[in-house]
């Protein structure tokens, strides 16, 4: 009768342990950038980073894990990708994703890493600024760095991967054209700012007003686009000798109408992928692997046509890649069992990144002392 009663609470014990093992662990640390630092708009060099750590990490402490960084979208922060997004909760954050894919056999064991990117005035772009912080030498070396030290990772371009969603698509292509030699598979996901086009041009109503914001009081409170304009210039065309914003807006004014070509059109240019392409060629072509995707019916309308014109520009480079147009919005085939961060994005970097362990010794150095 005692080994009975003793059954149930085994069989608890035992349920209560699988279930932690087929459980990965979240940890939320502080990285301190010092490519960060002094910027002119004062925005902090200490940034909240999560990491997503796979349900064996704390078990099986001689292996080492590929890692994808994960950049979210201008306005967002990272915390999107770890608080529930929509109704189907049990697909609707990035550890919810990642526990099931590995469950399943979808996705193999990775470490995730989601640094908060968020600056006033929208986003950072992911960027080199004056303005805003040097933002893409912030992630492709101190966070690299920074987690390759703490955690076991394979310490070799080759297992390492960058995706992003929005903004965080365009800061994804920006740093694998960029740096290759510190990632090697990239994925854009309806990546902002590809190239010029509708809502992002004097053709935008919307943006009509920029001649009369004078000051931070000028900013309007129900007008999205002419805050992010003076946002992606203080990443794209800053000029510190331009106060209050810092910046060359990439549109001129006529007798207070709008007109092309403003003072930081040309460095705006410069920073669009389908030339950023162009001017990193060798280093787009160094990367095992480029993919991006757009909706068709995407509310922020350059969108689908300026990533339509970036695979265009590949295709005429010669540089491989795959380029998706898909049935949805900005945002809505992203989460849950469908969505395409399950279905599409996971699966690709498990694929491309699955370094055999007994390849790992000799690419490991900066991470052997990690925990």
């Amino acid at each position: 009768m005692r080994t009975h009663r003793l059954l149930p609470l085994l069989l608890v014990t035992a349920v209560a342990q699988a279930s932690w093992a087929a459980s990965g662990e979240l940890e939320r640390i502080v990285v301190h950038g010092r490519s960060l630092e002094d910027n002119v708009a004062g925005e902090s060099a200490d940034r909240s980073v999560y990491v997503y750590l796979p349900p064996d990490y704390a078990m099986e402490l001689d292996r080492r894990y590929p890692v994808l960084y994960l950049l979210h979208g201008i306005a967002d922060h990272n915390d999107v990708w770890v608080e529930p997004w929509g109704e189907e909760s049990e697909y609707a954050t990035l550890p919810d994703l990642m526990d099931r894919g590995i469950r399943e056999g979808r996705v193999r064991p990775m470490i995730v890493v989601m640094p908060d990117a968020r600056t006033s005035l929208t986003g950072c772009f992911y960027a080199n600024s004056q303005v805003k912080g040097r933002w893409t030498d912030f992630i492709a070396t101190e966070l690299v760095a920074e987690i390759d030290a703490r955690y076991r990772t394979v310490v070799d371009r080759r297992a390492r991967g960058i995706a992003g969603h929005s903004m965080g698509g365009h800061g994804a292509l920006r740093l694998g054209f960029l740096r290759p030699e510190v990632f090697s598979v990239v994925y854009g996901l309806n990546s902002a700012l590809a190239d010029w086009g509708e809502d992002v041009s004097i053709e935008n109503p919307l943006l009509d007003v920029l001649p009369e914001i004078e000051g931070f009081e000028d900013l309007p409170e129900d007008n999205f686009y002419p805050i992010a304009v003076i946002g992606v210039s203080q990443a794209f065309s800053p000029n510190p000798d331009r106060p209050p914003f810092f910046v060359d807006l990439p549109f001129g004014t006529e007798g207070g109408i709008l007109s092309e070509r403003g003072p930081g059109w040309d460095r705006w240019n410069e920073n669009l992928l389908v030339n950023l392409v162009v001017a990193h060629e060798i280093g787009a072509r160094r990367l095992t692997a480029i993919r991006f995707d757009t909706a068709l019916t995407d509310e922020f309308s350059h969108i689908p046509s300026s990533n339509h014109s970036l695979s265009s520009r590949m295709t005429e480079l010669g540089i491989p890649h795959t380029f998706e147009m898909y049935n949805g919005d900005h945002r809505n085939r992203l989460w849950g069992k469908w969505g395409r961060l399950y279905t599409e994005v996971l699966p690709y970097f498990s694929d491309l990144l699955a370094v055999p362990q007994e390849e790992t010794a000799v690419t490991v150095g900066v991470g052997a002392a990690a925990h």
